[in-house]
């Protein structure tokens, strides 16, 4: 049995991107588009979510500074 979540990405040239995250006992998939997947660990998979978490809190602290 694996995990699936369906949602739309927004580049800011304004496109939209179904992106699917497939998980299952030991590995995630992204797939954005039709073009492009991504197949990681879960421990790389968690790693990629920090990330963007953290850039994203930041880029949002730096918004509310001004």
């Amino acid at each position: 049995m694996f995990d699936k979540k369906q949602f739309y990405l927004n580049t800011p040239g304004g496109d939209l991107l179904l992106t699917e995250v497939f998980r299952d006992k030991k590995s995630v998939t992204i797939l954005v588009g039709d073009k492009y997947r991504l197949d990681l660990d879960v421990d790389s998979a968690l790693d990629l979510a920090d990330s963007l978490l953290l850039l994203t809190s930041e880029e949002g602290e730096k918004d509310v500074d001004y």
